[in-house]
Formats: structure tokens, sequence, C-alpha cells
């Protein structure tokens, strides 16, 4: 009790002993009940026994109301002088030595290579230093150590891999990181991470962690070869899955598609692949699956390196995507990091206007996001869009809007 308000007093900040001495009033202490026991005298009398041999070797102060001396304790403090004795006594690790040993643990993400991680570490290293726990466990070092090692691991990886794969080649437990590590690992991602995602398995895939390997799904107009094995992506009516490696491996050929378009979700990619197969395809379609997971990232910057040859020739490329909060924050993701072009299609106020019978009506919580994002000079050109869904208080499913084939009709609200 008396260690415990040492450990949160200006004093213990400092480290300097101030005026006044931790201290608690028997009456008002967690004691109270047993030393004000009539029914017990026995309670009292031990308690007075150990406050005595407590008081003999010099580590607190007992004081007694005047004429109650040896009968009534009235207040205890404890003597700064015997704060070491007070923590042995107790079998106690001194808070001062708990916090010296998790800044040396800490201590390696100082020259961590990314940005955010140094970041982090830089402000709980300072509340540390100033003995403010920076709402870490400090009884836990092992496991801020299990931390350290995945945060240092993280960068090295060159693709995506399993979650318990990482485990076992990191930590030497396929358990480890999901019982010991993911949960931590998650809440300084969506504190201090450089992106804000929907899903927690958004989170850890943009860091490498997946709990399977995704593919990536494509269909259109495409050629590309791995190896010396050339492949046409047309000649496959339902289009193609391809895994993480030989996206990493393939080359592409030539794409003499008409215009290029990513589609967010997957029933909408289904819908639009067969759509475009009714007909002579001209297009290629891409599933983004919300943020695009790491094997999708790797297929779009193969395809923004392959039109970056086109030049003048290039195709369009547009992504459509629902008309919330996620859909324009995964658009401007994938414009910011693969197609500086990039073009929104059916994400418009007209098509919006169009589709309010089948909205989703949300909240005032979720009203202020949208707030946010209209006021981001970043996010302009979608202004009157955000204006209009917050005059309508409702967002639309990309699943109930129709997609128009792009080369047969100009009904959409935007066409490509």
């Amino acid at each position: 009790m008396l260690i415990s308000k040492y450990e949160g007093s200006r004093s213990f900040q400092t480290g300097t002993p101030g005026k006044q001495r931790p201290q608690f009033a028997m009456k008002k202490s967690p004691l109270a009940g047993d030393y004000f026991d009539e029914m017990d005298h026995r309670k009292r009398e031990a308690i007075h026994a150990a406050l005595a041999e407590l008081a003999a070797a010099g580590v607190v102060e007992v004081t007694w109301p005047r004429f109650q001396e040896g009968r009534q304790v009235e207040k205890v403090y404890l003597n700064f002088d015997a704060i070491p004795r007070a923590y042995e006594l107790a079998g106690l690790v001194p808070r001062a030595e708990r916090i010296c040993r998790l800044r040396q643990v800490l201590a390696p993400l100082a020259t961590h290579p990314w940005e955010w991680v140094r970041r982090w570490w830089a402000g709980v290293d300072a509340s540390l230093g100033e003995r403010r726990s920076a709402g870490l466990d400090l009884e836990d070092p092992e496991g801020y150590g299990e931390l350290v090692k995945v945060l240092l691991a993280l960068p090295e990886l060159e693709d995506i891999i399993p979650e318990r794969v990482f485990s076992q080649r990191v930590l030497g437990d396929s358990k480890a990181f999901e019982q010991r590590v993911k949960k931590r690992l998650l809440a300084l991602l969506k504190s201090y991470g450089p992106e804000e995602y929907e899903t927690d398995a958004e989170y850890l895939d943009s860091v490498g962690l997946t709990d399977n390997p995704k593919m990536v799904l494509v269909a259109g107009l495409m050629t590309f070869r791995v190896g010396e094995t050339h492949f046409r992506l047309d000649e496959l009516s339902g289009g193609l899955g391809l895994s993480p490696l030989t996206v990493r491996s393939m080359k592409i050929m030539g794409v003499p598609a008409r215009w290029i378009l990513i589609v967010e979700n997957l029933t909408t990619y289904y819908q639009v692949v067969q759509e475009v197969y009714n007909f002579t395809p001209v297009g290629l379609v891409i599933y983004s699956g919300g943020f695009p997971h790491r094997g999708v990232q790797r297929f779009l910057n193969r395809l923004k390196e392959y039109l970056e040859t086109m030049g003048s020739t290039r195709p369009p490329v547009y992504h459509w995507g629902d008309i919330d909060y996620g859909g324009i924050r995964i658009f401007e993701y994938i414009k910011r990091n693969f197609f500086p072009y990039l073009q929104p299609y059916l994400m418009d106020v007209i098509t919006y206007e169009r589709s309010l019978e089948t909205g989703i009506s949300f909240s005032d919580k979720y009203a202020a996001k949208l707030a946010k994002l209209a006021a981001d000079p970043a996010c302009a050109s979608w202004h009157p869009l955000l204006e209009a869904m917050l005059k309508h208080r409702k967002w639309i499913e990309q699943e109930s809007m129709h997609f128009f084939p792009p080369d047969l009709s100009n009904e959409a609200g935007q066409s490509l």
C-alpha cells in the first residue's frame, strides 16, 4: 500500500524525496475492516505487531491519537531512506528497476527502419525516462521482448507469410505470435501505423502477415510469361487466380485492354467478369479485396511498371468500390501508391442518388469520419459526393449497384 503510494508520487517520478512522505490513515485504509473488527481483536493485535516490527527496522513511522498510543493507530508513514528495505521485505522488484529493464528491452527499436515504430518507441522511452509506465505492463518484459523480435523481423519479409510460419521462425513456437504478440502488434498498428484499415486482417497484411496466403484474381486482356511459358489471360473465361510466388516471378508482356478496372468486392468482381465475358473481352479486371493485400500490391506494381512503358497508348485505369468512407479511402490508397492517374468509376453523385433506395443509414460517428474526409484538401475531388452523403445520411454497397459494360452502355452515372 505504502509502496504503491510512493510509486504514484511526484517523489518517485523525480527521484528526489518530497516534503510529504507516502502515508495512509488507518481509518481510511484497506486494513480498516480488519483493524476495527470488534468481534476479533486478534486482527488488530497482529497489525500492531507487524507495524512495530517495521517501525523497529526504520521502514515506517507510526503515529497515535493523543492518549491512544499502543491502542489505536492514527497514521502510518513510509520513510524515504528505508524504501529499498521496504521493497526487499515486500518481495518486490523496485519499480525504477522494472522501468529500466523495460527501456533496455525496447532500446533496439530506436533504429527501426519504419518511422512509425521509431515514433512509438520515442514516446514510450521518454515516458519511461520520466518514470511513468507509458501504459505498458511493467511486469511483462519477456512479452515486450517478443514484440521487439517481431517488429525487427517484419521489415525483412520479402513476401507475405502465414502467421504460424512466421511465429515458428521468429519466436520458436508456431502459436506464440497469436497468443502473446498479435494483440499488442495490432494495437500499435491501429494507433501509430501509416494507414487506417477496416479489419485486423488488413492491418496484419500491411506488414506481411496473413492467416493463409491469398490469390490475386484478375481477368481480361493481358499477356504474361513465367519463365519461358507465355499465357493469354483472355483465353480463360473465368479469369485466373495467381499465387504470390507466381506474381513475384511473372513478367507482363502486353495489356491490349481499352480500360483497366480495379474492383473492391469479391461478389461484384465475379459479376463484372461474367458480364465482360458475355461479350468480346476488351478490358482488364482486377480484384482488390478492400485494401490490396501484399500479393495484389505486388501485381499492381508489376502492372504500373508495364503501363509506364506504353506512354500515350496506356489505357485508363479506374477503381470501383463501395460509396462509403472505406471505398473512398481505398481509392485514395491505390491512387497514392500505384496509379496517380487513377479515376473513380460509378462512385459519383449521380450514381449515389440513383442508388439511395438501397442505401444503408449511418450514425453520427460515421458522419464525423466523412466530415473529416471532406475537410482534407487531398480529398477535394470527393467533396460533392461527401456533401451528398452527409445530406442523405446513407452509404451504398457496391453489390447493390449495376455494372454497365463500359463499351456497350452510357447509362451509368459515370462511364469508362
